[in-house]
């Protein structure tokens, strides 16, 4: 989830890994109705278990897949669901195994293998050892077929149940940055989710655990889920002088409301820099009356990147760039800089505006640049927690 950067002494302020039964306390959708994404935010109760969480660290979710998804695959299987298979459970019944202990997702090797031998020839070039490339794009590229897609492409051929289950992968769980600080939310821990849907081969596929948190986990219900420690990844500063320049679009915000609510109620004296982006101000503005309000006090510097609120499109990166030479002489003198978020571009496009400011207001050539954000990142104070 996160690259290495520095251990902070907080880092054994508990394991790594804490198990506690959370309560769904609320959850309000961030994007207004002309919003192209759906994002919700969540409160949920630690339960009065003996947890505790630092900003930075992470919420572990176990999800469960989507009963429609669950049904087409017991239909194309042409069986009732009410078969025993094993599972990490011990001996349940089939429909409760790929609901909850299996993933449906990615076909495996030994699904394709199975169906090659049962006679789907079509398959069988996929595992020649000379076509690795084909077989990964089949199975993890931009148009990549699901479990459903083999299946419902080859409804002549039969597997019992046992064999199905014998060839899945354990459905794990998913990770998210928490969006609070236990300090200005006591007993609770709040997370931020965008809602994962998009249409392939005419089906709506849906991101298993964005969904069960945004549709399918009703408030007022416990799920079992652990707190993460990522204090040696992406931990604040031990100085709470130190100036924080953070970088979150979209979800990448979580971790940087933690931080920011940290400092706050701590009465923390260091500055703090948020560069926050999405597509619209009007419908994609996460707690716009927090951040607001936080700089009426003077407790926050807001920059905002709204891509689609003119004809070209800004994002952080232009930000950045725009308010290049105060950024420099903040980290210049001693300001520590988060990115958190996409990995494919954001967290590219902001590499490269770094070095292009480092360049530009440090009188830089392009390696002497590459060198002095290469110190930045040893130093523990360029952090990226980006996916």
């Amino acid at each position: 989830m996160s690259e290495q950067i520095e251990t902070r002494p907080e880092a054994a302020h508990k394991e790594v890994k804490q198990i506690f039964r959370g309560l769904h306390l609320a959850k309000i959708v961030l994007t207004g109705p002309s919003s192209e994404k759906h994002t919700q935010h969540h409160g949920i109760s630690l339960g009065g278990a003996d947890a505790s969480y630092l900003p930075g660290d992470a919420l572990g979710v176990h999800p469960s897949n989507d009963p429609a998804l669950v049904d087409r695959i017991l239909g194309a299987l042409r069986v009732t669901g009410h078969e025993r298979v094993a599972s990490p459970r011990g001996d349940v019944n089939l429909r409760e195994a790929i609901t909850n202990c299996f993933a449906l997702a990615a076909p495996s090797r030994k699904l394709l293998e199975l169906m090659v031998q049962r006679g789907a020839s079509d398959l069988a070039p996929l595992l020649d050892a000379a076509n690795t490339h084909q077989f990964k794009t089949f199975v993890s590229g931009p148009d990549a077929h699901d479990i459903l897609d083999v299946l419902e492409s080859h409804p002549d051929i039969s597997i019992e149940p046992a064999e199905f289950v014998g060839t899945l992968r354990t459905l794990l769980p998913r990770l998210y940055s928490i969006a609070s600080s236990l300090k200005a939310h006591p007993n609770e821990v709040h997370v931020i989710v965008v809602s994962v849907r998009y249409t392939l081969r005419g089906r709506e596929r849906l991101g298993v655990c964005s969904t069960w948190l945004n549709d399918r986990w009703p408030t007022a219900t416990v799920a079992e889920m652990y707190l993460q420690n990522q204090q040696k990844h992406f931990a604040m500063p031990v100085d709470p002088a130190t100036p924080l320049i953070m970088v979150g679009p979209g979800t990448g915000i979580a971790p940087f409301r933690a931080f920011i609510e940290e400092r706050r109620v701590t009465g923390a004296p260091g500055r703090n820099w948020l560069f926050f982006g999405e597509q619209r101000r009007s419908s994609d503005f996460f707690y716009e009356a927090e951040f607001t309000t936080y700089e009426r006090e003077g407790v926050l510097r807001l920059d905002t990147a709204f891509s689609r609120d003119q004809a070209q499109k800004i994002y952080v990166q232009h930000r950045l760039k725009e308010a290049g030479k105060e950024l420099f002489s903040w980290l210049s003198n001693g300001a520590y800089l988060y990115v958190c978020g996409d990995a494919t571009a954001m967290a590219p496009d902001v590499h490269a505006a770094l070095l292009e400011i480092v360049a530009q207001h440090g009188a830089m050539d392009a390696d002497d640049a590459q060198a002095w954000v290469a110190d930045l990142t040893a130093d523990g104070r360029y952090l990226r927690d980006v996916y």
